[in-house]
């Protein structure tokens, strides 16, 4: 049905355990959306683009489902349809309307010589979108350059036939019965002018890989500890400038998620990723960025590890394995877990910092490639997020926001400036 992969991958889909509650929670103006780009050094050609995301929906045939209503649950299913790339927008991680027919939970934008891909959150999590984006990228390069990419890490080859465990839902295969109690601090939450609906604020900071990591070895600290330590303390420079007294009494908490698969040996590219919310408390009193990162790195040293994350994991497959929850319509479903993300979601968390870390780009590659560039779009209450990767010699730390005030990356980047390591600041806004 699909030029052969669909004799591969299954007429329809289960969503995984991580993206039921994306459909429910989402609203007439809001999705949960990523965007992941690499820029080339030549422009794109639309045409071998299109080649390219046809002949790579064959390999990762995943990316050609679209999301359904069933009676009981949400599920994915398979199109006949074939998706084209588009122009760039200014705006990007815009809500995705996947209520019609032949409607994709991803769309492939280009301008000049970057290719970005935009990926709603019940479809895939981070590490599904690069190995999407890079075997797209690999076969454009191929048809375009005559360049064989050869497979490897993110990379796949689009020659060969799909695999079964590509698609698992990994949270049901390496759950336990061990589960752990998910209540938490309600955090301080950023305030500000909205943004018009429809714009999103981006701000990148590129700044040298090597200086970042001198800077964090010098606080003896991994580099993402060192950032989400950074921007623990910009946060709380932001909160003490709030007039009211409660909300500067609030714990500020910076979300940081976890790919799952450093722990399980999972070849999935779905959603296989979980999190852990680093905080401190004004309260308590002063921190200095060193007293943050040794609370920041303690945190993640417990929080961390195999057990307490598959406690955390296995809580949540066992609410999705709940019998009376299963028998439930999805028309009364839908609304509870709506009000369950509400209240045991983003109200936990001040902001969320994903960073995929660096891009095992090829050798045969590099010479093609400018930079890359991981988007997080905005939280449906969360003001503001943070995506950061790094590409060659260079770390991508952007920023988006849905207000006016771009007072959290000042003073993110601030603190770097200070610590010695230069920032190129770019912005999205004309």
């Amino acid at each position: 049905m699909r030029n052969g992969a669909q004799t591969a991958a299954p007429r329809w889909l289960r969503l995984d355990n991580a993206a039921k509650i994306y459909p429910a929670a989402k609203t007439r103006n809001w999705t949960a959306v990523f965007r992941l780009s690499l820029t080339l050094k030549e422009d794109i050609d639309p045409g071998i683009l299109d080649t390219a995301l046809q002949n790579t929906l064959k390999r990762v045939p995943l990316f050609g489902y679209r999301l359904r209503r069933g009676v009981f649950w949400y599920y994915l299913d398979w199109q006949l349809q074939r998706p084209v790339s588009e122009e760039d927008v200014q705006n990007p991680c815009g809500r995705m309307q996947m209520d019609k027919d032949h409607r994709f939970m991803f769309r492939v934008r280009r301008h000049h010589g970057r290719i970005a891909v935009e990926i709603f959150h019940s479809l895939a999590d981070g590490t599904g979108g690069l190995t999407f984006l890079m075997t797209l990228a690999a076969e454009y390069i191929r048809l375009k350059y005559g360049e064989k990419i050869p497979a490897n890490g993110y990379v796949l080859d689009t020659a060969h036939e799909p695999i079964p465990e590509e698609w698992e839902d990994s949270f049901l295969k390496y759950a336990r019965e061990g589960v752990r109690g998910r209540k938490e601090e309600i955090a301080y939450a950023l305030s500000g002018t909205p943004l018009e609906e429809g714009r999103l604020s981006v701000v990148t900071g590129v700044a040298d890989v090597n200086r970042l990591k001198e800077a964090a070895h010098r606080h003896g600290a991994t580099v993402n500890i060192f950032l989400a330590s950074v921007l623990l303390k910009g946060l709380l420079t932001v909160q003490s400038r709030e007039p009211g007294k409660r909300r500067k009494r609030l714990p500020v908490k910076v979300s940081m998620p976890l790919n799952l698969r450093k722990y399980y040996p999972s070849r999935t590219l779905r959603n296989f990723a979980s999190y852990i919310n680093a905080s401190v408390n004004p309260t308590y009193g002063e921190y200095t960025l060193a007293d943050i990162v040794n609370q920041v790195r303690g945190f993640a040293g417990m929080e961390a590890t195999e057990q307490m994350v598959n406690a955390r994991m296995s809580t949540n497959v066992a609410v999705e394995k709940n019998r009376l929850l299963r028998a439930v319509p999805l028309f009364l479903k839908s609304p509870a877990m709506k009000l369950a993300y509400y209240l045991a979601g983003e109200r936990y968390f001040t902001m969320t910092m994903s960073n995929l870390g660096r891009l095992p780009l090829p050798k045969e590659m590099e010479k093609y490639v400018c930079r890359a560039d991981f988007v997080l779009g905005p939280g449906k209450n969360n003001k503001s997020t943070a995506g950061i990767i790094t590409c060659l010699d260079k770390t991508y730390m952007n920023f988006s926001r849905t207000i006016e005030e771009p007072n959290v990356e000042r003073e993110f980047f601030r603190i770097l400036i200070k610590l010695g390591v230069p920032v190129t600041v770019e912005s999205n806004r004309r």
